[in-house]
């Protein structure tokens, strides 16, 4: 497996992993009290989903360069 293919099929778990713990982050805080629990739940989902984005698309650019 070339490492172009690898790095987008880790980008592709990267969607599916953050969909999944948002989904979950939301379903809890949803039936504890809903935004009174859990203020901040946006913020840290777009954190954590630019910085994992970010690095996997900079492993992939960086790899296209040095050919």
């Amino acid at each position: 497996m070339s490492k172009e293919r690898f790095l987008l099929y880790l980008l592709a778990a990267i969607f599916a992993v953050q969909i999944a713990v948002f989904g979950a982050g939301f379903y809890f805080c949803s039936k504890n009290g809903g935004l009174k629990v859990c203020p901040q739940l946006g913020d840290r989902y777009d954190q954590t989903f630019g910085v994992m984005i970010a690095t996997t698309l900079a492993l992939l650019t960086g790899q296209a360069i040095k050919k």
